[in-house]
């Protein structure tokens, strides 16, 4: 593992990242302790994001929290760095002999919630039934609602049948809260009691939480796995990136976690360490392909030519941000220099004007979250107001519903994220046409749809590099996305954290942190 830093260059909106390569790569502060991994000590967390419960259902993003959730749950299935397969974790197999219509997953021999209930087959349909329950409100529930139902083959094997053949499945599941699994005896008692005492199987167990306070938790000495380094763990949430900076300055927290830019540029400048995964893809506008205005590719298109993107990044990341200009880094194997956009405003008008002439206008909304969604919105408005027939408005929303509203479709435009690390399994859920309930955007287009195929189907190194360019000119042609921000995912750390692995998603894992005594 490589230790990661992030340095700011006097080039616009540039960053450099030092000793850890994109796509995928993993940073891990491994750095310069003499005695190795020790035990002991508290770890003070600032996670982005205030828990308004713990029930995995309420989950919005594997990312947003992943230290409280791998520490109550563990991890039950892990991305290796070494190989850019999918391992079990708490699981013992998890695998398909049909291309993915349907998949085995076998748990662990004699493994128990910390309530001492099984964790077994059962409790996995237990779990993954509830995410499907429309009731309930889970973002996961579209990855969720692929499964159309869970056969209880005996007491360990739960076998899934996928609504279509879903090879990319096992890739997804880090993504998405399914990878969270809690004791349905604890579930049942209703989410206000859940809340006060979650259950899972993972390396600490709830010790007390405060709602809009501090989360504590202490060490699982039964953990399946291997125990947690620290006795215990304290974690608070902090939307604000620099109260989140400002509190690890002070002396408040051992960690924080991140994915702005700035806030690492900031740091770094501090003396503070960055550990980043770069992701491929990116961050940026999502357009929803079944409604109108968006339906027509035509308005996709006359957005996208119209959007000075590194005028968006700096709005958003103050100057600090790094636009995707392909879908894979250059590190990628799978890397072309396609470009995702091309800024072009004689075009972008030119379309406006033909839509408006066959009596439709480009009008939408952009859907406002809080956070940076303000600044994007801004900065969208801004741009799209040089040009005639197009008028954007904003929509705003609550916190709690981010992550739910694009996954039912209420949406005209808003910003999502198509950054992965396994390009499998990740792309053919976002954008193949039988991924209806994964692919948001909505899109499907016939030769996109084959190269994504095809590029799961073969293990030819050559035909996926052919079918990936595919993808990605079909991509910069019928235009589901516009990114304008490249994923970090990182964390900053003190000189006496040490541990911190980034790879992918549900990273950093909460039992191989530890504490310099």
């Amino acid at each position: 593992m490589k230790r990661s830093t992030l340095i700011a260059v006097v080039t616009a909106a540039a960053l450099l990242l030092t000793g850890c390569a994109g796509g995928g790569d993993a940073a891990t502060s491994d750095g310069v302790a003499a005695s190795g991994p020790v035990s002991g000590g508290t770890l003070r967390v600032l996670e982005v994001v205030q828990p308004t419960g713990f029930d995995p259902v309420q989950v919005f993003s594997s990312t947003s929290m992943p230290i409280t959730y791998t520490a109550l749950y563990g991890q039950f299935v892990i991305a290796n760095e070494s190989t850019g397969e999918y391992d079990c974790g708490l699981c013992e197999s998890f695998t398909t002999s049909d291309g993915g219509a349907t998949w085995d997953v076998v748990t662990r021999e004699g493994m128990t919630f910390t309530d001492g209930t099984p964790f077994d087959a059962a409790a996995l349909k237990y779990n993954w039934d509830r995410m499907k329950d429309p009731a309930l409100g889970s973002a996961s529930a579209g990855v969720a609602s692929q499964i159309e139902s869970i056969e209880l083959v005996d007491e360990r094997t739960a076998k899934l049948h996928m609504v279509v053949p879903t090879p990319g499945l096992l890739g997804l599941m880090p993504i998405y809260s399914l990878q969270w699994i809690a004791s349905p005896t604890a579930l049942e008692q209703g989410q206000e009691a859940f809340n006060k005492n979650p259950i899972g199987a993972g390396p600490y167990v709830f010790e007390s939480w405060t709602q809009g306070g501090t989360l504590k938790l202490t060490r699982n000495e039964d953990y399946a796995g291997d125990p947690g380094y620290v006795d215990a763990i304290e974690v608070q949430g902090v939307t604000d990136n620099t109260q989140r900076l400002n509190a690890l300055i002070s002396g408040q927290a051992d960690i924080i976690l991140n994915s702005d830019a700035s806030t690492f540029v900031e740091a770094e400048a501090a003396g503070y360490t960055n550990e980043i995964d770069i992701f491929n893809g990116g961050i940026g506008f999502m357009f929803n392909t079944k409604k109108a205005p968006f339906d027509d590719v035509r308005a996709r298109q006359a957005v996208a030519y119209a959007l000075d993107l590194e005028q968006v990044s700096d709005a958003v990341n103050r100057g600090n941000g790094s636009v995707p200009k392909t879908l894979f880094t250059k590190e990628s194997p799978f890397y072309e220099d396609i470009p995702l956009q091309t800024y072009d405003r004689e075009k972008a008008q030119e379309l406006f004007d033909e839509l408006a002439a066959e009596g439709k206008p480009v009008e939408f909304a952009y859907t406002v979250f809080p956070g940076t969604g303000p600044a994007t919105f801004d900065a969208l408005q801004a741009q799209l107001a040089q040009y005639d027939n197009v008028t954007v408005t904003a929509d705003q929303r609550d916190a709690s519903e981010q992550g739910v509203v694009t996954t039912t479709g209420d949406y005209n435009l808003a910003m999502s994220s198509l950054a992965f690390v396994d390009p499998a399994s990740r792309l053919w859920g976002a954008l193949h046409g039988d991924a209806n309930r994964t692919n948001y955007s909505g899109i499907d287009d016939a030769e996109l749809n084959a190269a994504l195929d095809a590029a799961l189907a073969t293990t030819d190194p050559d035909e996926q590099k052919a079918q990936y360019k595919i993808v990605q000119e079909r991509l910069a042609e019928v235009v589901p996305y516009v990114l304008y921000q490249q994923y970090l995912n990182g964390a900053t750390v003190t000189d006496q954290v040490h541990g911190v692995e980034m790879y992918g998603y549900t990273q950093p894992a909460a039992a191989g942190i530890w504490l310099q005594q």
